[in-house]
């Protein structure tokens, strides 16, 4: 473990504790993420800061983590590491991207989940398996030579359902998720969005273009003030206010407040009334959908509706002169 990171675990006081987290973040992470965001976003101006906030936040999650067990996610190479979670940053990015892709991932998931006629495991090295309910698997497929036969054998269908146990039963084993819901996609014939991935311009010459400060301070007056009445709301209308709460490509909103330094992460888990554990097992899966949120309260999809209209509408109330 490279020291810094040891010095951070080590640290007992909460004011060395933030100090080399400061260090890890600033001196040290945040040059690799610029350097690897910019490289992959070339062209993308409005963009980079954004990917670049999401991949500072998750490494944040994950430190955090392992302040809690450092045995059971240790960083051996902590500049390696962060060069491979802002890459992974922006291939999220660029999956975000591809609408059509992106959501024939949440079909297939949403089906498998729902149809009784197939089943989901963990496997002990994180991927999630798939098979059918009725004729249970004791082989998993996961050589890509026989995934492409199989995509090519399998027959399309308007049902997804449907395809899927095709594909299922054509296996005649669990196939990993990521690799069924490409079967799909080749069944389907969905093509992929081009993506434009240049490395021709080095941004770090270039001045990223924003708001005026007058402009930026208004926007982080106001968004600090919406925190404050978003705290105020009744619990249940928190939850399913802020755990669906989304920004313009659907990612969840949560990331903001913590990234523009609105809300510690601390403070957006006390808002929802979870231990920071428990948000942070969570967090890589927000949005959630009402369904998910209705589970969690222990109430309807429909009620779940009502609660975020209700607290829409009185902060609409409370902050509409200022909005």
């Amino acid at each position: 473990m490279d020291e810094l990171l040891k010095s951070y675990v080590d640290a007992s006081e909460a004011s060395a504790e933030r100090e080399r987290l400061g260090d890890l973040i600033v001196a040290n992470a945040d040059p690799i993420i610029r350097r690897a965001v910019s490289r992959r976003l070339a062209g993308l101006w409005d963009d980079i800061d954004d990917v670049c906030s999401e991949a500072r936040l998750e490494l944040l999650l994950h430190l955090r983590r392992m302040k809690a067990d450092p045995a059971s996610v240790a960083i051996e190479d902590f500049p390696a590491y962060v060069s491979v979670l802002a890459t992974n940053a922006c291939n999220h990015y660029f999956r975000r991207r591809r609408p059509g892709r992106a959501r024939l991932r949440r079909q297939v998931i949403y089906v498998l989940r729902h149809e009784p006629a197939f089943r989901l495991s963990d496997g002990p090295d994180g991927r999630t398996w798939c098979e059918l309910q009725a004729s249970p698997s004791r082989s998993r497929i996961a050589d890509a030579r026989v995934l492409e036969q199989l995509a090519q054998g399998v027959e399309g269908d308007r049902n997804l359902a449907t395809v899927l146990q095709r594909i299922l039963k054509a296996a005649g084993a669990a196939v990993e998720f990521d690799a069924l819901a490409a079967i799909v996609v080749r069944v389907w014939h969905i093509p992929p969005d081009p993506v434009d991935d240049s490395d021709a311009v080095d941004l770090n010459e270039i001045p990223a273009p924003g708001p005026g400060a007058e402009v930026a301070m208004d926007r982080r007056r106001f968004t600090a003030r919406l925190w404050d009445e978003v705290r105020r709301l009744p619990r249940a209308q928190r939850v399913a206010l802020l755990l669906n709460l989304r920004v313009g490509r659907g990612n969840s909103a949560l990331a903001l407040f913590t990234a523009a330094g609105i809300a510690a992460f601390a403070e957006v888990a006390g808002a929802l009334e979870v231990s920071e554990a428990e948000l942070a097992a969570i967090w890589v899966e927000l949005p959630y959908d009402d369904n998910r949120i209705a589970g969690l309260l222990g109430c309807t999809r429909q009620q779940v509706i009502n609660l975020r209209m209700a607290a829409r509408k009185r902060l609409n109330t409370r902050l509409g002169p200022e909005r």
